[in-house]
């Protein structure tokens, strides 16, 4: 049986603006500017009325929010997260493909070629004419070991695009990707006169870089230079360049060229880091640390930045320096998805070095033995490395970069302080919006719809004001009480004052069978005893968790009160069952069904007391007659399967056994029950099952594991049976030492 109150409506009350007023801080660069412009529109139309365009623009609200957020997680590399940001934005656009396109490059980012070819695919058919998809579609295809394909892609765009010198690079790039050098050579040629300017050859000098045409790619370079001395990168990729074709034993090239990078970008910290490196190879640890400090320095500062600050700390005898170093390099490198064992292996050996210099034996033993876990087949392998990482080196199986990474630029000034006020102002943007698409909703009756919108709003933000309450209410509306417990319990701890909350929380207890939670909230209601409907939920809360007695005074005042109520006798019925007086128990409920034929539970209690009594046929009819006019009724059904075993109707009982178990699969009576029928019929396999079950659900049940024992007794399974008769014994004693 279930209690209900009048629902509770949401109102406009929830509903707040926001106010967009930029600090003197804030310019026309400020990240939040699209979003709040969305924000300021939704809610303008929401107070004109114009509901259709408020829920348009708080989608579109939405869509800026997540898009941020994807690109705030990008930038910080958190890449699963951008990814599932990504996502959500996608589903709030009316135009996903911004979404889409920025999701299926996080997921390149992740090596998940395929979903982003399956993305990128599907957008291709719905616009071949977008250009940027087309790219970044033939990028996905050669992650994805698709070349081929990808040059095919590219070339069809080229052909409609055939003055657009970024296709024409992409396709040369692919071109250089099936050795087609001759090709390419001419369309970077394209590319060069389009765009004259020593930056272009800086990047046809790294994309000949990584194709492995050094030769290409150092006149390329050089190229660059003579047209502008000071651009920027090209010495730092000719330093690269010396690495990769020559190998570390040609170091002092490399060295010279980051050196010549460093004169035009003093702090640039990836051609620092590798001029340390060189140098700390080069076993010139003293004009490495400069380099290396430097290095460090900088924000997302990676393991090997500190390892070689360490590694030539150490060399020059700074131990305890090189100990927090090496122990900051082991930190990062532990949770860098992108570090190698060979690279941990050093981490460890070096700074059980260092820890062997201070005198730190048993610390020092400990990364000694981390070290030799390692294979001794990983030191051949070190030096090569080595010289991939000095020459910023893709693997040969990545992708030719066709397409720009995703914009970040927005967050590459702020500091740690203003990333996170961006978040948080996002934050609360997104649960603004979510929270009034619900209200929307709710005021439509549409309860179920709204209460995904709460969902949402608690997901990104679980403090922001009403969202919890609104919540539970629409759980409530909706009629979803299991699910409307906690966001009601979140919401009663902000306002311990709140009635209403507490009414609906102890009315949600009640239907989800929680019935001394139920009792403890009601008996504090202060309206309870004027209203009718309030006494009866809580009378029907103390009779349900054994409190028949507290129970008897309240129904037998609303029986006189209000005669007329079928629900009170049943409710009646309950407490003199509970009281053992069966009589009254079955007149009261006798009365019910007179005063309405259909009403719920009435003919249930009456099936138990039948049970109980041993008259079996007359509880089968009681029984079937409550499932006739409630077939959901599982608790019923539980009964009934139980009074056709007791008749020895075991195909009955299996049937309505297995039905209440499907229904409720957590219920742990329904289990046992249904496990003891196929026991019984040498069912034993699909027994053991149903009773493990039961035993998970149940654990304190003695026949529970009683049945379990002679299952796995039935299978041969010796041990398994000892060991649940030794519970079965344990639990009996254990009831026995509480009665006495």
């Amino acid at each position: 049986m279930t209690a209900t109150l009048p629902r509770i409506w949401l109102t406009c009350a929830v509903v707040m603006t926001i106010a967009v007023s930029l600090s003197a801080a804030q310019t026309a660069s400020d990240p939040l500017v699209a979003l709040d412009m969305n924000m300021s529109a939704a809610e303008d139309s929401l107070q004109a009325g114009e509901l259709q365009m408020a829920e348009s623009r708080y989608r579109s609200a939405l869509a800026a929010g997540w898009m941020l957020m994807g690109a705030l997680r990008v930038a910080e590399r958190r890449l699963p997260d951008a990814r599932d940001a990504f996502l959500r934005a996608s589903t709030s656009a009316s135009d996903a493909n911004l979404a889409l396109q920025s999701l299926a490059v996080v997921y390149l980012q992740m090596g998940d070629a395929a979903s982003a070819v399956a993305i990128l695919t599907r957008r291709a058919g719905a616009n071949s004419s977008d250009v940027r998809n087309r790219r970044l579609l033939a990028q996905a295809l050669i992650a994805n070991g698709q070349a081929e394909e990808a040059v095919q892609e590219l070339e069809e765009t080229a052909h409609a695009r055939p003055d657009d010198p970024e296709i024409t690079y992409a396709l040369a790039s692919g071109y250089l990707r099936l050795k087609k050098v001759d090709a390419a050579e001419r369309l970077f040629g394209e590319v060069a006169k389009a765009r004259p300017l020593p930056e272009t050859y800086v990047l046809i000098g790294r994309t000949y870089r990584d194709a492995g045409q050094y030769d290409r790619a150092r006149r390329a370079l050089a190229t660059a230079l003579q047209m502008d001395p000071r651009v920027r990168r090209a010495h730092y990729y000719l330093g690269t360049v010396a690495v990769m074709a020559d190998g570390v034993t040609h170091l002092d090239d490399a060295i010279a060229e980051f050196q010549q990078e460093l004169r035009l970008a003093p702090n640039d910290a990836p051609t620092n880091l590798r001029l340390g490196m060189a140098l700390v190879e080069a076993r010139r640890d003293a004009a490495a640390l400069p380099a290396l400090e430097a290095a460090v320095r900088a924000e997302s500062a990676p393991p090997e930045a500190f390892y070689y600050l360490g590694r030539g700390q150490l060399a020059l005898n700074r131990v305890t320096s090189a100990v927090t170093s090496l122990r900051r390099a082991l930190e990062l490198a532990a949770a860098s998805p992108e570090i190698d064992d060979g690279r941990l292996r050093s981490i460890h050996y070096q700074l059980a070095l260092a820890l062997q210099k201070l005198g730190a034996t048993e610390d020092a033993a400990t990364h000694f033995a981390e070290a030799e876990r390692f294979s001794a087949r990983l030191l051949a392998t070190e030096r090569n490395r080595l010289g991939r990482y000095l020459a910023d080196a893709r693997d040969p199986n990545e992708m030719v970069p066709f397409a720009p990474a995703l914009d970040t630029s927005s967050f590459s000034g702020l500091t740690a302080e203003q990333r996170i006020d961006v978040e948080r102002r996002t934050r609360t943007a997104l649960a603004r919006a979510y929270v009034n698409l619900g209200v929307m909703q709710a005021q439509k009756q549409r309860f179920a719809r709204a209460a995904e919108f709460f969902e949402q709003a608690v997901g990104v933000d679980a403090d922001f004001p009403q969202a919890q309450y609104s919540l539970g209410v629409a759980y409530f509306n909706s009629q979803q009480y299991d699910k409307a417990l906690t966001p009601l319990s979140h919401a009663l701890d902000v306002d311990r004052a709140s009635t209403i909350v507490r009414r609906m929380l102890a009315i949600a207890y009640l239907n989800t069978e929680a019935y001394e939670q139920s009792a403890a909230l009601l008996a504090e209601d202060p309206q309870r005893d004027a209203d009718p409907s309030l006494q009866y939920a809580y009378g029907l809360a103390l009779v349900r968790s054994g409190r028949a007695a507290d129970a008897e005074t309240i129904f037998s005042r609303l029986l006189a009160e209000h005669a007329a109520r079928p629900e009170v006798s049943v409710v009646l019925g309950h407490v003199y069952a509970q009281q053992g007086n069966y009589e009254a128990a079955v007149d009261a409920l006798r009365r019910a069904l007179q005063l309405q034929a259909d009403v719920a539970d009435a003919n249930s209690a009456l099936g138990l007391i039948y049970l109980k009594q041993g008259k079996l046929p007359e509880a089968e009819a009681a029984l079937r007659a409550e499932l006739t006019h409630q077939p959901a009724d599982a608790n019923a059904r539980h009964t009934l399967a139980t009074v056709l075993d007791l008749e020895g109707l075991g195909d009955r009982a299996l049937v309505e056994a297995r039905t209440v178990v499907k229904a409720k699969p957590q219920f742990a009576d329904a289990r046992y029950l249904l496990g003891k029928i196929l026991l019984a019929r040498g069912a034993a396999d699909e027994a053991a099952i149903h009773l493990e079950a039961a035993a998970r659900i149940a654990p304190d049940d003695a026949n529970v594991h009683y049945q379990l024992a002679r299952a796995y007794e039935k299978l041969g399974r010796g041990e398994l049976a000892e060991k649940e008769f030794g519970i079965y014994q344990f639990l009996k004693d254990k009831q026995r030492g509480k009665t006495r």
